[in-house]
């Protein structure tokens, strides 16, 4: 479990207390020196990681910001969390869920 975040180092720390999740790594736009939807946000996580665009699912509630990019990055494995504010485009290639209590059930 990966965060890639548009927040800098000094605000995502309380944040991802509140989350309680047993995170891998934290990635910010900071250290990336670059914003999402930004390749290069997406390259430093890889570069960081050590792992390639097929080693991945890539999770999240924007098109714009995170599947566009992660799809021309060649992610595969991605997921579309609906949450209303806009709209579906299966061009990307994602599986869609209503919120993230829906996650378990497309990885099993």
């Amino acid at each position: 479990l990966v965060i890639l975040s548009n927040a800098m180092n000094s605000q995502i720390m309380s944040n991802v207390e509140k989350l309680g999740a047993p995170f891998h790594a934290v990635f910010t736009a900071q250290q990336a020196q670059a914003y999402k939807p930004r390749f290069k946000a997406f390259e430093y996580m890889l570069d960081r990681l050590s792992c390639g665009p097929e080693d991945i699912l890539h999770c999240s509630s924007s098109f714009r910001y995170d599947l566009m990019s992660a799809h021309d990055l060649g992610i595969k494995n991605k997921v579309w969390v609906n949450r209303g504010h806009e709209p579906a485009n299966p061009y990307y290639g994602y599986v869609e869920i209503a919120d993230i209590s829906g996650l378990p059930g497309v990885v099993g």
